[in-house]
């Protein structure tokens, strides 16, 4: 699917759309209940309207649960940085882990692209698993100057790529908000 070009990632999804890769992924980002919740916390959400988002009757207390680390506290294939318009440089660390979900030994090296007005980093830069269902953690660091007049949207995509053919992408976009009249 291709929207606009212009909008780089925004074009395109995550690899979800092909159902022959989606048998096999090599890689997945697991996600339960708690990090949701903890996601909810560190966006200013309390027992109340996380309740009504659950539409559950347990009630839920942040301090209950792990602080969620990085900048957005959610493992998830996509990255996002929105700036209000005020800061005057792009600054981001995400933390993310996957699961290796093939079979046999795989080594997966990140390949990033990104425009020139973005600066990241991928700590570390090749994984290698043993085993089915064995975890690796992963941090993404992006930097930047201030967005220029005119620019909404940046995006870049970090790619992970095996030694067996699976690749994996993750979007990673930067956009700021603009003024409501």
């Amino acid at each position: 699917m291709k929207i606009k070009d212009e909008y780089g990632e925004l074009s395109s999804g995550s690899g979800q759309i092909n159902p022959t890769s989606a048998v096999h992924p090599g890689l997945i980002y697991d996600i339960n209940e708690s990090s949701y919740i903890s996601f909810l916390c560190k966006e200013g959400f309390n027992s109340t309207t996380i309740g009504l988002l659950i539409r559950g009757k347990q009630k839920y207390n942040c301090s209950s649960f792990k602080p969620a680390l990085g900048f957005d506290g959610l493992n998830y294939p996509s990255m996002h940085i929105h700036l209000n318009g005020t800061e005057p440089r792009i600054s981001a660390v995400f933390y993310r882990t996957v699961t290796n979900v093939e079979c046999g030994n795989y080594e997966f090296k990140a390949k990033v692209t990104s425009p020139k007005e973005l600066s990241i980093a991928v700590i570390p830069e090749t994984m290698k698993f043993k085993r089915k269902h064995q975890k690796k953690s992963f941090k993404v660091s992006v930097k930047g100057g201030s967005m220029k007049n005119g620019s909404d949207i940046l995006s870049a995509t970090l790619e992970w790529r095996s030694n067996k053919g699976h690749n994996v992408k993750s979007p990673i976009i930067v956009f700021k908000q603009q003024p409501s009249f």
